[in-house]
């Protein structure tokens, strides 16, 4: 009696076995590949309109007051770098050219997201909701992000010309 392991017909059939699983893995992973790839085309297509050329900082910040916004925008400017999966990353500085903060969007769908964003040498903000909407203010057609800061009882919206 030969033994189940060291058969012939035994050895071929484990072979075919790893073989079957291996091209398997290979098939499922080139097909998730090639998946993941046509939706990131797909929602660079969506949101990377968004996104500033690089190290330009395009976004201008400007105050809400009474619903409405003021007609001077603050001397601050954002610059956004798609990376990916519907997020943002940014860094925000004042006049003075110096970066001030970075965080991230995190965009639930075109018109809703959630900020998260960390001020040097203060605190860690977490979370506030922003809106997308293009606006028409002072006869200029803008890009806009409205940003709820209800925790510094404030709302401000970033700017840029479309």
């Amino acid at each position: 009696m030969t033994d189940f392991w060291t058969s012939k017909d035994t050895q071929g059939v484990i072979i075919e076995i790893i073989l079957g699983i291996s091209v398997s893995w290979f098939t499922a992973y080139f097909y998730e590949y090639r998946t993941n790839k046509r939706k990131g085309k797909l929602l660079l297509k969506k949101y990377g309109f968004l996104q500033s050329a690089e190290n330009i900082f395009d976004w201008q910040h400007w105050n809400i007051k009474e619903g409405e916004i003021e007609a001077n925008p603050i001397q601050s400017y954002m610059t956004l770098k798609y990376n990916g999966e519907k997020t943002f990353s940014f860094k925000w500085k004042q006049v003075s050219g110096v970066v001030v903060g970075e965080g991230y969007i995190f965009w639930d769908n075109l018109t809703h997201g959630k900020l998260s964003f960390y001020e040097i040498k203060k605190q860690w903000f977490d979370y506030r909701n922003v809106f997308y909407k293009r606006i028409f203010h002072q006869g200029t057609q803008y890009d806009a992000i409205f940003v709820n800061a209800d925790d510094q009882g404030t709302k401000y919206a970033m700017l840029r010309p479309v």
